[in-house]
């Protein structure tokens, strides 16, 4: 998935913003950006199975990498 489809990623003033939310709320934006990545995969009810799971591995790997 291109990562400009969520149009704040591509502009320059979106992209601070959630850089600033990010930061406020300690999640790495590449999390965030992973995490929304997941959201569009699974976007037909028949994919969303899998949802939970691969949020919890994406949020897992980054309390890991910070450990």
């Amino acid at each position: 998935m291109p990562r400009d489809i969520v149009v704040l990623f591509d502009q320059e003033d979106g992209r601070r913003l959630i850089e600033n939310h990010c930061r406020k709320i300690g999640l790495p934006v590449g999390d965030l950006q992973r995490l929304i990545e997941e959201v569009i995969d699974k976007s037909t009810m028949q994919r969303r199975h899998g949802l939970w799971q691969a949020f919890d591995e994406v949020l897992d790997a980054d309390v890991g990498a910070h450990d």
